[in-house]
C-alpha cells in the first residue's frame, strides 16, 4: 500500500467518525426539539391512521374506504414503529429523529464527490443544524418530510456516483456493476415517491438527465445505453407497480398520481389567500351530500389539464402568483437567509470549471427543477423546503472557499505557515459560526412558522374526549381533535348548513363533534352552536376556553 493510499484511507476513516459522531449529535437534538406535548395535525394524523389499520389487519384505510389519496411509505413506516412501540405519536416522533439524522450521510456523499470530503463535512454539519429542516418541519403538518428527503437525497447521492464514478469503481466495472447504480437510483427514487407522490418528477427529471449525459458519453451507442435505462425503469417498475395497481383498482384508471387535479381545483384558492373558498372546495358536500369533495369518489378522476385549458388565463395568473411567493418564501429567515446568498455564489464561481464539476452541478439543479412543479399548484414552504438540501452544499462549498481564503490570508499577513491543526481549525471556523447560530436561530423559526391551522387546545380537547371516544366517531374540522382522542374515527366536518350536516353525521355515525370558534371565519353559519344554541339533534357536552377561543364538543343524537 503506498503512502498516498494509506493517507487517503486515514482522512476516509476520520470522515466517517465525524459522520458517525454527527449522527448521534443530531438523533439528540431532533429527539429534544420534538417535543411529547406536540400536536399531531395537518395530514399527519391521516398517514399514521393508515399506517396503524393497515399492519393490524383493518386495511387501508383510515375513513372508512379504501383510501387513494395517501401514497403507502409513511404509513408503513409509521405502521412497522406502532407494531412495536404502540404508540403512534412516538413511531412519527421516531421516523422524524431517525431519518432526519440520517439525512447528513447521503448529503455528505453529494458534496463530496462534487467537491471533495471537506466541503462534505461541513455539508453534512450545515444540513444536520438547519432550522427549516429541524425545526419547523414540526409544524408544517405531515412530518413526512424527512423520510422524504433521505430517499430523495439518497437516489441523488446514488446518479452522482454515476456521473462521477470513483478510480476504484472504474477499475473494478462489469456490465451488473454498472447496471446496479442505474437501478438503485430509480429504486431510492421511487420510494421517495411513496412517501410523497411529488417524488415522481425527480424520478423523469434524474432519468432524463443521466440517460441525456449518458448518451454524450457514450458517443451515441445506443446498445451501450439501453441496458442501463432498462435498468432505471426497472428499479421505478417493481416499487411502483404494485401501488399502481391498487389505485387503479379503486379508481378505475392507471394514475401515477391520484391527487393532481383534485389538489389544483381544491388548492388554487389558496394562491391567491382565499381561504374560504378553499374551504368550501375542500371540505364542502358532493353532489350525494354524504361525503366531503376532498374524500368523495367525484374527486378521483379530476383533469387537470382540462381545468387548466377551461381557463388559461386563470393559469396564467396563477403561476405569476406562485412564482413571487416561490421567491419570497425561499429566500427568507425560516428557509434560506438573504445573508447566505454572498456564500452560494463564491460557491459556484470561486474557481472555473471543468466537464466534471458541469455534470455535478448538472445533477445538482436537476435535484432543485421538480420542486418548480408546486408553481403549478400552490406555494408552501414545506413544499418548496427540498431544495434546501442543495442549497445548503452549496454554501457549504461556498464556506470551503471562503475558509481556505481565510488561512491563506492569514499566512500570508503574519509572515509565517500556519500549522496543520490551525489550518483545520481555520477552514472549519466559518461554519460552525454558523451551526452555532442556526441553533439558536431554529426555536425563534419554529415560534414564527405558521400555526393557523392548529393550537394546543386542540390536543387539550382531545385528551378530555378520550375516555368517551375510544370506541366512538368524532367529527371535526381539525383531524388533531381526533387523533388525541384517540378516538375509533375521524370523520371531516363539511362545510355545510347545519342541517344538512345531520345526515352526513348520521351515516358516518358520528357521536361526538367538536367546533372550534376560529372556525367562523370559514364557516359563519356554525356561531349559534359556539354560544350553545343547537338544534334537539345536538347535546352540548364540554365547553373549552383556553387559547385565544372557545371549543365546544357536542354530542349528537340520533
Amino acid at each position: 500500500m503506498g503512502g498516498a493510499e494509506l493517507m487517503g484511507r486515514v482522512r476516509l476513516n476520520a470522515a466517517a467518525w465525524a459522520l458517525l459522531a454527527l449522527v448521534l449529535v443530531t438523533v439528540l437534538w431532533r429527539w429534544l426539539l420534538a417535543s411529547p406535548a406536540r400536536v399531531v395535525w395537518g395530514d399527519e394524523p391521516f398517514y399514521l391512521w393508515i399506517g396503524r389499520n393497515w399492519l393490524t389487519g383493518h386495511g387501508y384505510t383510515f375513513t372508512g374506504y379504501s383510501d387513494v389519496h395517501h401514497t403507502a411509505g409513511y404509513p408503513l413506516l409509521a405502521g412497522l414503529l406502532y407494531l412495536v412501540t404502540g404508540n403512534l405519536e412516538l413511531a412519527s416522533r421516531l421516523l422524524f429523529v431517525i431519518f432526519g439524522a440520517l439525512l447528513p450521510l447521503p448529503i455528505y456523499g453529494l458534496a463530496a464527490r462534487l467537491y471533495g470530503r471537506g466541503t462534505g463535512l461541513l455539508a453534512a454539519m450545515l444540513v444536520a443544524a438547519w432550522p427549516a429542516l429541524n425545526g419547523a418541519v414540526l409544524h408544517w403538518g405531515t412530518l413526512t418530510e424527512p423520510p422524504y428527503y433521505f430517499f430523495i437525497y439518497s437516489g441523488l447521492f446514488v446518479a452522482m456516483t454515476i456521473l462521477l464514478p470513483s478510480g476504484t469503481a472504474t477499475s473494478r466495472g462489469g456490465r451488473w456493476r454498472r447496471l446496479l447504480p442505474w437501478f438503485a437510483t430509480a429504486a431510492l427514487l421511487t420510494l421517495a415517491y411513496h412517501v410523497r407522490p411529488e417524488a415522481i418528477a425527480h424520478v423523469l427529471a434524474a432519468g432524463v438527465y443521466l440517460t441525456l449525459v449518458g448518451f454524450i458519453e457514450l458517443r451515441r451507442r445506443l446498445m451501450a445505453l439501453l441496458p442501463r435505462v432498462a435498468a432505471y425503469a426497472l428499479g421505478f417498475a417493481l416499487l411502483w407497480l404494485p401501488y399502481g395497481a391498487y389505485v387503479a383498482q379503486h379508481t378505475g384508471s392507471w394514475q401515477i398520481s391520484e391527487k393532481a387535479g383534485v389538489t389544483y381545483v381544491t388548492s388554487k384558492s389558496l394562491a391567491y389567500g382565499d381561504t374560504k373558498a378553499f374551504d368550501q372546495a375542500t371540505w364542502g358536500l358532493d353532489s350525494t351530500g354524504r361525503e366531503v369533495f376532498f374524500f368523495s369518489r367525484e374527486s378521483y378522476n379530476v383533469s387537470m389539464v382540462e381545468t387548466i385549458l377551461a381557463d388559461p388565463g386563470d393559469f396564467a395568473r396563477l403561476l405569476y402568483q406562485n412564482l413571487e411567493m416561490f421567491l419570497a418564501q425561499t429566500i427568507s429567515n425560516r428557509l434560506f437567509p438573504f445573508f447566505l446568498l454572498p456564500l452560494v455564489a463564491l460557491g459556484w464561481f470561486g474557481a472555473a470549471w471543468e466537464s466534471r464539476r458541469l455534470k455535478g452541478e448538472g445533477l445538482l439543479w436537476v435535484g432543485i427543477l421538480p420542486v418548480l412543479a408546486f408553481l403549478l399548484f400552490f406555494i408552501q414552504e414545506r413544499y418548496i423546503a427540498t431544495l434546501l438540501p442543495i442549497l445548503i452544499i452549496w454554501t457549504a462549498h461556498g464556506l470551503s472557499r471562503f475558509g481556505a481564503w481565510l488561512t491563506a490570508s492569514i499566512e500570508r499577513i503574519s509572515w509565517r505557515r500556519v500549522q496543520a491543526r490551525r489550518r483545520s481549525a481555520l477552514a472549519v471556523a466559518p461554519a460552525m459560526v454558523l451551526v452555532l447560530l442556526f441553533l439558536v436561530m431554529t426555536p425563534h423559526v419554529m415560534a414564527s412558522t405558521s400555526t393557523g391551522s392548529w393550537r394546543p387546545a386542540h390536543r387539550l380537547v382531545g385528551l378530555w374526549l378520550r375516555p368517551l371516544a375510544r370506541e366512538a366517531v368524532v367529527m371535526s374540522r381539525y383531524p388533531a381533535i381526533a387523533f388525541h382522542a384517540n378516538a375509533a374515527r375521524w370523520v371531516a366536518t363539511p362545510n355545510a348548513a347545519v342541517e344538512a350536516i345531520r345526515p352526513y353525521a348520521l351515516d358516518k355515525r358520528a357521536r361526538y363533534w367538536v367546533i372550534d370558534e376560529r372556525e367562523l371565519n370559514l364557516r359563519p353559519q356554525f356561531r349559534s352552536l359556539i354560544e350553545g344554541q343547537a338544534p334537539a339533534w345536538l347535546r352540548l357536552v364540554h365547553r373549552e376556553g383556553r387559547d385565544g377561543g372557545r371549543i365546544v364538543v357536542y354530542e349528537v343524537v340520533p
